[in-house]
């Protein structure tokens, strides 16, 4: 099974991404968890992390094989320290647990972790949604 997902970034990242056709794994710097790319299934960025929301108007859509997809409570319960990410509105147990979500957090349900790189092969499209601009689509076959 294939899932489709989105990827939010900020326009002055947009250029070395293209350059380099892949969504690097970065995500913490810390070493707190295995660094990730982080995904959602939704493609509205009022879904993201309360943190995360402001400027990140690039668009990425993805199809990524299920199997190397995380929903984020499974994998924040086994990788993620319990407090870690609760200054950025980011809810670590599950999306019903009234403590943990709030108007900040409420797409947190969407969240996904992908613990490795993606690849220009599994995008979709890039839209500048400020502009509704189509950045790329993949090349014709």
């Amino acid at each position: 099974m294939i899932r489709t997902l989105y990827h939010f970034t900020m326009p002055e990242f947009w250029e070395q991404i293209l350059a380099s056709e892949v969504l690097e794994a970065r995500w913490p710097g810390d070493g707190s968890a295995p660094k990730t790319v982080h995904v959602m299934e939704s493609s509205d960025p009022e879904d993201l992390p309360w943190a995360f929301r402001e400027g990140r108007t690039i668009r990425i859509e993805l199809r990524i094989p299920e199997v190397d997809t995380r929903h984020w409570f499974g994998w924040a319960r086994t990788n993620v320290p319990p407090n870690a990410f609760q200054s950025l509105g980011v809810p670590v147990w599950t999306p019903d647990d009234p403590d943990y979500v709030n108007d900040r957090n409420l797409g947190s349900k969407h969240w996904y972790v992908v613990e490795r790189a993606v690849s220009a092969a599994e995008w979709v499209s890039v839209v500048d949604i400020e502009t509704d601009t189509v950045l790329w689509r993949p090349p014709v076959q």
